[in-house]
């Protein structure tokens, strides 16, 4: 009877305290993460690690400063200002979305990125075009472009001959551009350049009379659009004078082929204002972008 009811009394005993002590285990548990804040979830989470590039340090994503700052100040400046340009991120890549990988949405920089060898805001570009007006005057245009981010330097040569006249006229023009291109998915598919110059123009014509030689001050628009990497259309409308007449200069192109080289062909007009006769025509060339 006693040795029953003694077995029982020790089996209930020794229930309750395994009972107590998962509820105080658990308890614990339970203070510790609320205490401290380290959860399994957190503690995996802490042990990820984002390694930052050159590009995204005190500078940011290279096109743009960045809120947050960085661990280098000195290295994410170099990253900005030299390396960055020259290679792709999320914010510029044209075969990105907007959304990145994980679906967050990103952050896009002021300047879009270019790409060596694209005609758009290029760092270097040189153009050929050989132009024909009518049967006896043809003109050979040299083009040059110059830039970084959003400054240009554009220098246009256009040399028109006719050898039945003897009568040679060269139009010089030499613009400092302030630009804007690239790729910028969220704004315009493809890569695009809007760009407004001022400078100044020389137009020198010579024949067996004698020499009228004036500068003035000249204004230049620049509109590129490639809405794909192997064509795109540009318009290079400029204002300027001669010897007290307004010159309308109209320049409009398609180019095919792909980066570093394109074909190009289009038409010129060049209207003096009270002149009878203009200098227009068509014209093919080759541009080598980088």
């Amino acid at each position: 009877m006693i040795k029953p009811l003694f077995l029982r009394c020790g089996a209930t005993l020794l229930a309750v305290v395994l009972v107590a002590g998962q509820a105080a285990g658990a308890d614990l548990r339970k203070f510790a993460e609320e205490a401290t804040g380290k959860t399994p979830e957190a503690q995996k989470k802490k042990k990820t690690v984002h390694r930052q590039s050159a590009a995204e340090s005190a500078f940011g994503s290279g096109t743009y400063p960045s809120d947050d700052g960085g661990a280098s100040f000195l290295g994410g400046f170099y990253a900005w200002l030299v390396s960055s340009p020259f290679g792709n991120t999320h914010a510029s890549d044209p075969a990105i979305g907007e959304d990145g990988a994980d679906g967050a949405p990103v952050r896009h920089g002021i300047f879009p990125r270019h790409l060596p060898g694209e005609a758009t805001a290029p760092y270097a570009r040189f153009d050929y075009n050989r132009q024909s007006v009518d049967s006896e005057t043809d003109a050979d245009d040299l083009r040059i472009e110059l830039g970084y981010k959003m400054l240009a330097f554009h220098a246009r040569s256009t040399m028109y001959s006719n050898d039945t006249l003897g009568q040679d006229m060269d139009i010089n023009q030499f613009y400092g551009v302030l630009r804007y291109g690239g790729y910028r998915a969220d704004f315009l598919p493809g890569t695009f350049e809007a760009g407004l110059g001022l400078g100044v123009s020389q137009v020198r014509l010579e024949d067996s009379i004698g020499t009228i030689d004036d500068s003035t001050i000249a204004f230049t628009l620049v509109a590129k659009y490639y809405p794909v990497q192997w064509f795109g259309v540009e318009f290079r409308p400029a204002w300027y004078s001669w010897d007290g007449s307004r010159i309308g200069d109209y320049d409009l192109s398609a180019s095919v082929g792909y980066r570093f080289v394109q074909l190009r062909g289009g038409y010129r007009w060049l209207g003096f204002s009270g002149a009878s006769d203009d200098l227009n025509g068509p014209y093919a060339g080759l541009s080598v972008s980088f």
